[in-house]
């Protein structure tokens, strides 16, 4: 539970998704962390939005988004700009998974 401060566990390091979900839970201590991340950071992380979405079955295809790759040249997430996906499947694969179920 929080300290005296509202620290929900001091000395413990959080991430923005535990943050997040403390914030909505109504958390003032993590409402203030967020917003303090938000104010600072989120700069960085901004999209270029240069991309176009390559997924097919996205209701969005080909809108401009920022692609997310990982080191293998892999995507690993689309953004859409307040909201994201992962890559788009493989229909080949989709198909077989569908068909095996």
């Amino acid at each position: 539970m929080a300290d005296q401060q509202g620290h929900p566990q001091r000395g413990r390091m959080y991430t923005l998704d535990e943050l997040n979900d403390l914030a909505e839970e109504g958390d003032p201590w993590a409402m203030g962390k967020v917003d303090e991340w938000e104010q600072h950071f989120a700069n960085e992380y901004l999209g270029n939005m240069k991309d176009r979405c390559p997924d097919e079955d996205c209701d969005q295809f080909g809108e401009p988004v920022t692609i997310c790759y990982g080191e293998d040249g892999q995507i690993l997430d689309i953004d859409h700009g307040g909201w994201g996906h992962g890559p788009a499947r493989d229909k080949a694969a989709a198909e077989s998974e569908r068909r095996a179920s």
